[in-house]
């Protein structure tokens, strides 16, 4: 009776474990077995439990945290902001406590081994939001947070996720609400650190000078209705009101006062390197380890520099190569559309050399917002959301203010829209770089790893396809290989930053004068990438990390199949693991590599 018992809820299970596993084909193999042993379907069991606990998951951060669940795809609360209040924080966190413990109920041991990473997956999430809502102090010490919904109204207007009116009318909502949460703000913040308050003054004020930016996404909404038009207009008015109330406070009551430590400590860096990154890395080991890579990165870019121009690398350096970099460039207007044309090109390019997957995804190539500029890149890919049906990935392009001097706009372009740049930020943005792997990770059939967190094999895959281009032939100039090389030190320099400020061998103004002395920077240039890697510890490390990772895979497997690699198969299983850690990748291969090859047998 027992085992028929058990055997019912095996049936009834089943289907929801299916949609959990990312690995269908071994659940579709038992489900139509005569006889099911017990460790089959107390595994079946355990992963539905599993799926429970996320549900449940997913329906806390709805709760709690509206503006996050809008980005994870989850849309009930879209009309919602997230309250910036001790008492949401202090309730939240008890929840996701209450959830940790509950998923440590369930036997992992029995899961499937693909469910089991999933297990791992959620286990890693629930621990780091714990620690970041518990430790890091977010409400007094982060400035820029209290401005983040003015960026997610825009992006709710520029997808495609549900009816346009619907979207627009919860985008209103939550511009309604948006002065509320900066007068949250003025009871919150405490002593952050200086650079981060200057930044959230910038930030404020770019917000309030773009506001116009919001309008036109709106067009379509109040075109036909007088009264709509006017809620909109009424609502704008209040918003800029209070950004200029923000950033007046920013400038006279918190900036007198902002002393707060921007350096993350070893303690946090380490909890990055090892829970959220799944590293096996302590905070010395990755500083040695970023430094290592920064002298070799410099090294092949001077070599680099000495194929390109020897005489000139040998007066000047590598900088003087980098100074006599091609300059032609699309005129401002055509920019977006050099950039469609080159997408065109690279997916025709990679589709005949056969060496990934086609990304059959969306990708909306636009100007970026002005009020989007002191936050993000001046080329930045923003992913669809996680948990969409309908997902639309964009590309935000930053051009010179059409009112700029002609001067100034001409050094903007020479130098960011030079067609050996655009090719490369093609490569690294588009294909086959984070598109087409938001578009692998975002089909995985596990929602637990699709709304994962794994900078190390996001970024490592990113600055992989800027070499697998050059590998495949993609690049039509020599300067595009010395822009990678540039690049790849660049990258470097800011890892090896990373690990010293935050690790505290080094202060802001230390590695503020290393950008400046290696990079030759100018001292406004280097403190933004101090600023950038403050807000972000264990971000630029993973850069490197991510891509030697990927390479010494990609090694292994063409040292161990020889004639039989087939680089397009790697690719394409490496991606479809979808966001678990750098090495859960490299175990799960191993393992279908392992079936496969049983199964051939």
């Amino acid at each position: 009776m027992k085992a028929q018992i058990r055997r019912r809820l095996f049936a009834a299970a089943i289907f929801l474990a299916y949609t959990l596993s990312p690995f269908p084909s071994a659940l579709s193999v038992y489900a139509f077995e005569d006889k099911l042993t017990e460790a089959e379907i107390e595994g079946t069991l355990e992963g539905t439990k599993l799926n429970e606990v996320f549900a449940q998951y997913l329906a806390t951060i709805q709760m709690y945290d509206p503006e996050r669940a809008t980005r994870m795809g989850l849309h009930g609360s879209d009309e919602l902001l997230t309250a910036r209040t001790p008492e949401r924080v202090s309730r939240q966190l008890e929840a996701l406590k209450r959830l940790r413990v509950k998923l440590g109920e369930v036997k992992k041991a029995f899961m499937y081994p693909g469910i089991r990473v999933d297990y791992e997956a959620l286990d890693h999430i629930l621990e780091v939001d714990i620690y970041e809502l518990g430790n890091l102090g977010a409400l007094a010490r982060r400035p820029q947070q209290y401005l983040e919904p003015l960026f997610l109204v825009y992006q709710m207007m520029s997808k495609d996720y549900e009816d346009y009116n619907t979207r627009a009318a919860n985008a209103i909502s939550r511009l309604k609400q948006f002065p509320f949460v900066l007068e949250q703000a003025e009871r919150n913040l405490s002593r952050p650190p200086d650079i981060w308050t200057r930044q959230a003054i910038k930030q404020s004020n770019d917000a309030l000078n773009y506001v116009s930016d919001f309008v036109p996404v709106f067009r379509g909404f109040i075109r036909y209705d007088p009264t709509l038009k006017a809620q909109v207009d009424e609502t704008m008015e209040k918003v800029k009101a209070a950004l200029a109330r923000y950033s007046e406070f920013l400038l006279k009551d918190v900036l007198p006062n902002s002393d707060g430590e921007l350096r993350a400590g070893d303690y946090t860096y380490g909890f990055y390197l090892e829970r959220l990154h799944s590293l096996d890395m302590t905070p010395s080991s990755a500083h040695s380890y970023s430094k290592k890579a920064f002298k070799q990165a410099m090294k092949d870019l001077q070599k680099e520099a000495l194929n390109i121009d020897a005489i000139l690398t040998k007066e000047k350096g590598w900088r003087g190569v980098l100074d006599k970099l091609p300059k032609e460039h699309p005129q401002a207007g055509d920019v977006l559309k050099v950039f469609q044309d080159e997408m065109d090109r690279a997916y025709q390019h990679f589709d005949e050399h056969k060496v990934v997957e086609f990304p059959r995804q969306r990708l909306l190539i636009k100007r970026m917002p002005g009020f989007m500029v002191s936050v993000l890149p001046y080329v930045y890919y923003a992913p669809s959301f996680s948990l969409d049906d309908t997902r639309v990935s964009e590309l935000f392009v930053l051009l010179p203010p059409d009112s700029a001097p002609e001067a100034s706009r001409e050094k903007v372009l020479a130098s960011g829209f030079n067609y050996a740049q655009i090719e490369l930020l093609t490569a690294y943005s588009i294909m086959p770089g984070l598109h087409l792997r938001s578009f692998e990770a975002s089909s995985n059939r596990s929602r637990i790893r699709r709304i994962s967190r794994q900078p190390v094999v996001t970024n490592g895959w990113g600055c992989y396809a800027e070499l697998l281009a050059e590998e495949m032939g993609y690049y039509s100039s020599y300067w595009s290989r010395f822009l990678r090389c540039y690049v790849r030190a660049l990258r470097a320099a800011r890892a090896y930053a990373d690990s010293a400020l935050h690790t505290k061998r080094w202060d802001a103004q230390q590695a503020s004068l290393f950008f400046q002395d290696n990079l030759y920077m100018t001292k406004a240039q280097a403190d933004a990438e101090v600023l950038k890697i403050s807000l972000t510890p264990t971000d630029a490390f993973t850069y490197i990390l991510g891509m030697d990772r990927i390479l010494e895979m990609r090694r292994y497997y063409e040292r161990t199949e020889a004639k039989y690699f087939d680089l397009r198969k790697f690719h394409t299983l490496f991606l479809k693991m979808g966001e678990i850690p750098i090495d859960r990748i490299q175990e799960e291969m191993k393992r279908i590599k392992r079936e496969e090859s049983k199964m051939i047998k």
